[in-house]
C-alpha cells in the first residue's frame, strides 16, 4: 500500500492556496460556503485531483462538501478542513471527498453517432490488424460506474465469433472508488439502458436481479478496473496496465481540468497508445487543437483521433468539424479510412447539439422533462430513488421517496433513505425525524441509526451519537463503520479504554477482508485505506494514553 500523501497536481504552480476561512458560522455554515470557504475547499480539491471548480460549478462543489462533511465526525468546515489536511485520518476523508464531487453520469453506449464509428468501422479494423496475435488492449480512462467499459466488451462479443480465444483487456479507470466499487458488481439499473442498442443487448447478456439487472459473468470478467488519477504524472506505466493500448476512450472527463493539465493528459495518452490506436474524447471536451499530434478521422456526428505517423493539419478555424473544416482536415480522415471501407463526411454544423451540461448531467430532453422525466420507473419506486442518488440527484430522490412513503407508511427503508438524503444536504433536523421515523416501524433499521448517529454528532449530541451507533455494532457486531466510528466518538469523549478497544473491533474485522475491497456504505472507502488509518489511529491514542499511566493516573 501507498503511505504516501497524496502528490498535487499539476495546476499547483498556476494556483496559491487561499487564506484561511474565518470560522464558520453555527451549524457548520451550510447553506452556503462562502467565499474563503470556497476558495479553500476549491484548492483542495484540484490540488489532490486536478479537478477545478470554477465559479459556474460552485453549487456542484458546495454540494459534494456537505455530503462529504455530513458523512465525517466533524461537527463545523473548519474542523472538516483541518481533518482533511491531517496526514492519517485525512487520506480516507479526502477520498470521500473527491468521491461525492466527482461526476458519475453515464449509460450504455452513450452517444450513438460515437459508438455506431466504434462498432462500424474501429474495431473491425483493430480486429483485422491484431487478428494475427488475437490481442487487444483497450482503456476506459474515466470510467465511472463501468457503462463505458462494459459497452465495449459487448460490442466485442458481438463483433468476434471467437471472443474467447482472444486476449482482451479492458481497462476501466476512475479517480472515484465509490463509482469503481459498483462498476465492479456490474448491475444496473433502468436509467443505464436508454438506448436501443443498450436495450437490445439487455436481453442477451443481462439477467433480471430484483428490479436492476446483471451482466452475466463472461462479460464482467473482460473488464479490470482500476482507481487511477488521470492528473497525475504516473501513466503511462506498466505498472497500471496503461502501456501499449489500442483504443482510449476518456469521454466528458477533461472538460473539468484546467487548459494545462488536459493538455498534460492528452499527451500521456498519446505516448500510452500503440501506433495506429484510437482515442474517443467527447463532444464537450477541448477544441481539436489539443489533438494536434493525433489524425482526425469525421464520421457522421463524430470525430475519432488516431496516433499515426501523419498529425492532423488544423485550419484556422477552431470549429473544424462543425460544418467549416477545411478540404485538408477532410481529406484526411476520409483518405485514411477509405481503405477500411468508412463513408466519411463532415456533420453539418448543429448536426449534433452538446448532450451533456457543464454539471455532468443530461440536458432535457425533446419532451422538455428534466432527470425524473428521462427515467421510467417501471419498477420499485425505491430502487428508482437509489438509482437518482447514484447519479447525483437528490431532489428527484426524495420527491420520489415522499411519494412512496405516503402511499406506503410502512416503508422503513424509504424513511432511512430519506433521513440520508436530508442529512447530505445539511439538513440535520428532517435527517433526524426521518430517521426516528424509520426506527420506529422497524427497530433494527441498521442505516437509519447510522445516519441518525452522524446527525447527533454533527448537533453537538455526542453521547446520543454513541447510543445510536451501540445500537448500529448490536444489530450487526461485523459492521466495521460501526466500530470504527464509535472509536471516534469514545475519543471525543474522552474515554480511551473503549476508543481503543472500538477500534481493535475494527481492526479485527478488517484483517478479514482484502485490501482493495470497498467498504459498503463507506463513500467508496477500501479495506487497506481503512486499515492503514485504523493503525495509525492506535499508535497514536495509544501514545496519548502512555503518559497518564506511566504517572499513575
Amino acid at each position: 500500500m501507498n503511505t504516501a500523501s497524496p502528490p498535487a497536481c499539476a495546476a499547483r504552480d498556476a494556483r496559491k492556496p487561499p487564506e484561511a476561512a474565518k470560522e464558520a458560522r453555527p451549524g457548520g455554515g451550510l447553506l452556503d460556503l462562502g467565499r474563503e470557504q470556497y476558495e479553500r475547499f476549491s484548492y483542495l480539491v484540484e490540488e489532490h485531483s486536478g479537478l477545478s471548480f470554477p465559479e459556474s460549478r460552485r453549487l456542484e462543489l458546495e454540494a459534494g462538501v456537505r455530503q462529504a462533511f455530513a458523512a465525517s465526525t466533524c461537527t463545523d468546515l473548519d474542523d472538516y478542513y483541518r481533518l482533511l489536511l491531517d496526514p492519517v485520518a485525512g487520506k480516507i476523508e479526502l477520498d470521500r471527498l473527491i468521491n461525492a464531487v466527482t461526476v458519475n453520469e453515464t449509460h450504455f453506449f452513450r452517444d450513438a453517432a460515437q459508438f455506431d464509428a466504434l462498432y462500424d468501422h474501429v474495431l473491425p479494423q483493430l480486429i483485422e490488424r491484431k487478428r494475427p496475435l488475437r490481442t487487444l488492449r483497450i482503456w476506459s480512462a474515466g470510467c465511472a460506474t463501468g457503462e463505458e467499459a462494459f459497452s465495449i466488451a459487448l460490442c466485442l462479443r458481438e463483433l468476434l465469433p471467437d471472443v474467447d480465444d482472444w486476449a482482451i483487456t479492458i481497462l476501466g479507470t476512475d479517480i472515484n472508488t465509490e463509482a469503481l466499487a459498483r462498476a465492479r458488481q456490474g448491475v444496473y439499473g433502468d436509467w443505464a439502458f436508454r438506448e436501443d442498442r443498450a436495450k437490445d443487448m439487455r436481453l442477451r447478456y443481462f439477467r433480471a436481479c430484483g428490479a436492476r439487472y446483471e451482466l452475466l459473468p463472461e462479460v464482467r470478467s473482460m473488464v479490470t478496473f482500476a482507481r487511477l488519477n488521470l492528473a497525475e504524472s504516473i501513466y503511462p506505466a506498466y505498472e497500471s496496465n496503461t502501456m501499449l493500448m489500442d483504443l482510449i476512450l476518456c469521454r466528458n472527463v477533461t472538460i473539468y481540468f484546467r487548459e494545462a493539465v488536459t493538455h498534460r493528459v492528452v499527451e500521456r495518452f498519446y505516448e500510452a497508445l500503440l501506433e495506429g490506436g484510437w482515442l474517443a474524447v467527447g463532444h464537450s471536451e477541448p477544441s481539436p487543437f489539443t489533438y494536434q499530434k493525433f489524425q482526425a478521422h469525421i464520421f457522421p456526428n463524430t470525430v475519432l483521433y488516431q496516433r499515426n505517423a501523419q498529425p492532423t493539419t488544423l485550419p484556422g478555424d477552431s470549429d473544424a468539424f462543425g460544418g467549416k473544416a477545411s478540404s485538408s482536415f477532410l481529406s484526411a480522415g476520409s483518405r485514411t479510412l477509405s481503405s477500411g471501407n468508412a463513408e466519411c463526411f463532415c456533420a453539418p454544423s448543429g448536426a449534433h447539439k452538446d448532450t451533456y451540461a457543464p454539471d455532468g448531467r443530461d440536458r432535457l430532453g425533446d419532451d422538455g422533462g428534466g432527470p425524473v422525466a428521462a427515467v421510467r420507473c417501471d419498477g420499485d419506486a425505491f430502487e428508482h430513488a437509489r438509482e437518482l442518488i447514484d447519479y447525483g440527484h437528490s431532489e428527484e430522490a426524495r420527491t420520489v421517496l415522499l411519494e412512496l412513503v405516503t402511499r406506503d407508511p410502512s416503508r422503513a427503508d424509504a424513511y432511512a433513505l430519506l433521513g440520508q438524503v436530508c442529512a447530505n444536504a445539511g439538513r440535520w433536523s428532517d435527517a433526524e425525524s426521518w430517521c426516528r421515523r424509520a426506527v420506529a416501524v422497524d427497530n433494527l433499521r441498521l442505516d437509519a441509526y447510522y445516519t441518525l448517529a452522524l446527525v447527533m454528532q454533527h448537533q453537538g449530541e455526542v453521547e446520543a451519537a454513541i447510543e445510536a451507533l451501540r445500537k448500529v455494532v448490536y444489530i450487526d457486531h461485523d459492521y466495521v463503520l460501526g466500530h470504527y466510528g464509535l472509536a471516534d466518538l469514545y475519543h471525543a469523549a474522552g474515554s480511551m479504554p473503549q476508543a481503543l478497544k472500538s477500534l481493535d473491533n475494527a481492526l479485527r474485522l478488517l484483517e478479514r477482508g482484502i485490501d482493495h475491497e470497498t467498504i459498503p456504505g463507506s463513500g467508496g472507502i477500501t479495506v487497506g485505506r481503512l486499515r492503514e488509518t485504523v493503525m495509525r489511529q492506535q499508535q497514536q491514542w495509544r501514545a496519548e494514553v502512555d503518559p497518564l499511566l506511566s504517572s499513575g493516573r
